[in-house]
């Protein structure tokens, strides 16, 4: 494994070098060639989702006060590598943090300069009943305490993917710190740590994104007892009304890592665009009302932090120095540490499916996911994992026969379902209608029976995959009405509709509100890379 990682990082560092320029999200790849094509004051920027706010609160602010227009596209940290590697071209990177960015020295001489911007650590919310009961309130617990609480049932929890947010990157580095023997200089032999296995015993709700974990919390309160998450998070979760209970915000006392938002320029002929952004960006005044609007912490010492902001010093926890460290414990984390997956992929095999290449665009991405291709960071941590069980299910006028894959617990057998599953999708022809909701239904019921008599908790997902309007069977009214007579076993398994070709944008957009999951645009981003988006969710 370690002989794999250091190839794989310097096969990596040379895609990196043969690239000349400069993420994964809702703005699609094509955000920056179309800002520069249309506006001379755009400034391109790829941003951690988190970033959002800033835009949508902010960003009108910063224009007028610039005269340069910030122009987003979103990726995680690893998402926002693989898209540089690929030679992307933005005139900016602004992520959570640097440091992992500037360890591999190919990408750091693509960083012209670096300016932080604004501090969140990320922490943990506990709802206040919780908290008392722990005495968490009264007193910080450390990270052994909290793995202690999770492993025996006390303490329940969501956090996001750690390789697909920047929040959950940051979380797991900061866990695995604190709690290795010598947090100074970690290792991949931290990466076996019982007490890091016993922390994620407790994690019950997973996201791709730090905000839709927010609102997947706001939605389902009784799920788990406290989010990790960045403290602006937290603190507007409690602000913004929606919380039965507010959550207690917990550091613990090993420490945390914040995220400190480095605006990072990578074209030199911005150069003066950036100063200019860095210069207002960084302004008392400004950073006053980013943390008024934003809660996150200013960098600058003359600004105001907003009042709900804790006054505490807090202890911060180091980052490791190795790549390949942190490699080891993202692999290790969705193969060994986390809890596993059972998943449905609902895939479309109706005659139109035919037309313009999209047969062939699914099975590349089931390829991608089955470990047919390894071309990027993104593609390694999206293949299916260790312990996951994988369904198949394909369809055209009425559902088809289930085919489901375990992952297994070694290499060995994990190599052996991946060409399984490969060898499953090359084959497929399309022909025939299109029943959509029969064969969602019977994927629910499927997985519902697993959860029923399932010993070990699981996340349950189902992924659809339609590239037209029903045709066939029940419609989307009749099956939402056999949906609202099941059980809590059923109706807590998220589907998460992929809109693709000629589906039907509303009725899709109705599934995922009715179950809990969120709809995933391929319209508009390439079919491989929405599937890796889901993953993140799973």
């Amino acid at each position: 494994m370690i002989r794999f990682l250091r190839s794989a990082l310097l096969a990596f560092a040379a895609l990196l070098l043969a690239s000349c320029g400069g993420g994964n999200g809702s703005a699609g790849s094509g955000a920056s060639d179309t800002a520069r094509a249309d506006d001379n004051t755009a400034f391109t920027i790829l941003a951690g989702s988190e970033l959002k706010d800033v835009d949508t609160q902010l960003g009108d602010e910063i224009a007028r006060a610039t005269g340069v227009r910030p122009r987003f596209a979103y990726a995680g940290t690893l998402d926002a590598i693989d898209r540089l590697a690929a030679g992307e071209k933005f005139d900016a990177v602004w992520v959570s943090h640097g440091k992992y960015l500037a360890m591999n020295l190919a990408l750091k001489q693509l960083l012209l300069a670096q300016e932080k911007i604004m501090l969140s650590p990320v922490a943990l919310g506990v709802k206040a009943s919780k908290a008392r009961e722990l005495g968490w309130d009264k007193t910080d617990p450390t990270w052994k305490d909290i793995a202690e609480a999770s492993r025996a049932g006390r303490f329940s929890f969501g956090m996001t993917n750690p390789a697909s947010s920047n929040t959950g990157f940051t979380a797991l580095i900061g866990i695995a710190a604190a709690l290795a023997a010598n947090p100074d200089a970690l290792t991949e032999a931290d990466v076996a740590n019982p007490a890091l296995k016993a922390f994620f015993q407790g994690q019950r709700m997973t996201a791709g994104s730090s905000g839709w974990l927010a609102e997947a919390y706001a939605r389902e309160q009784g799920k788990v007892d406290g989010l990790i998450n960045y403290e602006s998070v937290l603190l507007s979760l409690n602000r913004d009304g929606h919380l039965g209970e507010p959550l207690t915000l917990v550091y613990p006392k090993e420490g945390i890592v914040t995220a400190d938002y480095p605006l990072m320029l990578l074209e030199a002929g911005k150069r003066a665009q950036y100063d200019k952004l860095v210069g207002f960006l960084r302004s008392p005044a400004f950073q006053t009302r980013l943390s008024a609007a934003t809660l996150r912490r200013p960098v600058n010492p003359e600004a105001q932090a907003a009042a709900a902001i804790p006054q505490r010093t807090l202890i911060e926890l180091p980052f490791p120095g190795q790549p390949q460290v942190i490699e080891s414990l993202l692999q290790g984390f969705l193969a060994d540490l986390r809890i596993p997956a059972s998943s449905r992929y609902v895939l479309d095999l109706s005659g139109s499916m035919g037309n313009d290449g999209r047969i062939e665009a699914m099975k590349a991405a089931m390829d991608t996911l089955a470990g047919g291709r390894a071309d990027s960071l993104t593609d390694r941590y999206a293949r299916f994992q260790n312990r996951e069980r994988i369904g198949v299910l394909t369809f055209s006028s009425r559902p088809g026969r289930t085919r489901v894959f375990d992952m297994g617990a070694d290499a060995a057998s994990n190599a052996a379902a991946l060409s399984a599953i490969r060898a499953e999708i090359a084959p497929l022809r399309p022909d025939g209608g299109t029943a959509i909701f029969d064969s969602v239904r019977q994927a629910l019921t499927e997985l519902a029976a697993d959860k029923r008599a399932a010993r070990e908790p699981r996340y349950y997902t189902v992924v659809l995959m339609s590239d037209g309007e029903n045709t066939e069977g029940s419609d989307l009214r009749q099956f939402l009405g056999w949906y609202a007579t099941q059980d809590e076993a059923l109706r807590s398994i998220r589907v998460f509709p992929i809109l693709f070709g000629d589906a039907d944008p509303e009725e899709m957009k109705g599934l995922a509100q009715a179950t809990g999951g969120q709809v995933f645009d391929a319209k508009n981003k390439p079919l491989t890379l929405v599937f890796k988006d889901i993953r993140g969710y799973q």
